[in-house]
């Protein structure tokens, strides 16, 4: 121990003339009982363990040393590399306040850990912290889940590898089955390696092929290829949009698979035809959108309070109507409506448009229609079936129908 305590004693005069160089000058030994032993000319002084990674420095092409307040300060140019653990940080210059274990990065630095990589103008280091602070052309990328995030000012915790980004940040997750790349927008970003999830707040806007979105919050688990929409979402797809109190989207790993909207939902959809353009317009506590490989709408369902409309586009005066608890909406290939179907306490007013014209009003346990070039071309009901018909001739378009005689044969 005596041989130890002097060997350290002449290794701290040395380091307060500032002739000790650093990693790049220095040999290393595992021992027991310490964690390294480092020498210089020849000489040898023992280190205890710490507990934890500590920064290192592992080359610089100039090292200058000052004390300052009892503390060593180092400012370092050209080919600047330390090492954090398994991250290497790299830029032309740093300045290294060696007691308190900070270090201030700028021009072109450079982080990499594993399969990420973060790249600024600027970057402080803080040990006790342990984090980084990114300020200006913040680019922060993870390979493994091909996803980008960009901003003004980036916090990253090297340890949990959860990153924080502001000042007009955008998340770009890059699709290279479908080469549909999304991309969100927001005021603030954060993302979780461990939980592979990203955050974003206030003013949310996400852009992916046909579909874009806008929200006060969104969650998107790159994982498990769902997003979460809360904050007065608004979607549009194609010609459809949608919107509620809440809106979840579940993607494959070619097109959008589902959307799923909660609370006060409320959905659009329109119909092109050579003549005319159909409008419908369907509403409900929630509902879900499904949609086939080609990314083409499926099927709607709606459930709960359930009222749909439709009309053309160029006659706002005559609307069909249907209500009910539980509606679904299937549709062909081309995306057009090909059938709704109504449960509970099911009812539908409807224009016939051929022969005599005039209103059907109708009520049952359940009602299917079914539609041919965008025109009902019957309907079905099951069930406690109630209804009249009111003829055009009787009835102002727009106005409550008066009840007729019958049914229409």
């Amino acid at each position: 121990m005596k041989k130890i305590a002097m060997i350290c004693f002449f290794v701290i005069m040395m380091i307060a003339l500032g002739t000790v160089s650093e990693l790049s000058t220095r040999f290393t030994w595992i021992i027991p009982d310490y964690s390294t032993l480092s020498g210089f000319a020849g000489m040898v002084y023992a280190k205890p363990k710490e507990k934890g990674p500590d920064l290192i420095l592992k080359s610089a092409n100039s090292n200058l040393n000052t004390m300052s307040n009892d503390e060593m300060i180092s400012v370092l140019e050209g080919n600047v590399v330390f090492l954090y653990d398994d991250a290497i940080i790299k830029s032309e210059y740093a300045k290294w306040w060696r007691s308190k274990g900070s270090v201030h990065f700028s021009n072109h630095v450079h982080v990499t850990k594993q399969q990420q990589v973060l790249t600024c103008d600027r970057l402080d280091y803080e040990k006790n912290k342990k984090l980084l602070r990114a300020e200006g052309n913040v680019d922060f990328y993870d390979g493994k889940e091909k996803t980008k995030l960009q901003g003004s000012n980036a916090d990253y915790y090297p340890d949990s590898k959860f990153v924080t980004v502001t000042g007009k940040p955008v998340l770009i997750h890059y699709d290279t089955v479908a080469r549909d790349t999304m991309i969100i927008h927001g005021e603030k970003m954060t993302y979780s390696d461990s939980l592979k999830l990203a955050t974003v707040d206030q003013n949310v806007t996400i852009y992916k092929g046909k579909l874009f979105t806008k929200c006060h919050n969104a969650k998107y688990y790159t994982d498990g290829n769902l997003a979460q929409l809360r904050g007065s979402p608004d979607i549009m797809y194609e010609r459809d949009s949608l919107k509620g109190d809440s809106v979840n989207l579940m993607f494959t790993k070619r097109t959008m698979r589902g959307m799923e909207v909660n609370g006060n939902s409320h959905g659009k959809y329109k119909d092109f035809s050579p003549r005319d353009t159909l409008l419908t317009d369907v509403a409900g506590d929630s509902m879900y959108m499904a949609f086939n490989d080609s990314g083409k709408v499926d099927s709607l369902w709606i459930y709960r309070n359930v009222k749909s409309t439709y009309r053309s586009l160029k006659d706002s005066l005559h609307v069909n109507e249907a209500y009910g608890k539980i509606m679904s909406v299937a549709f062909d290939k081309k995306g057009d409506v090909e059938k709704v179907k109504v449960w509970g306490n099911a009812r539908s007013i409807y224009n016939v448009e051929e022969g005599d014209k005039g209103l059907n009003v109708a009520s049952g346990d359940s009602i299917d229609v079914a539609f041919k070039t965008g025109k009902v071309s019957h309907v079905v009901l099951s069930g406690s079936v109630r209804g009249y018909y009111a003829p055009e001739k009787d009835n102002a378009p727009g106005e409550k129908p008066k009840k007729g005689a019958a049914f229409p044969k």
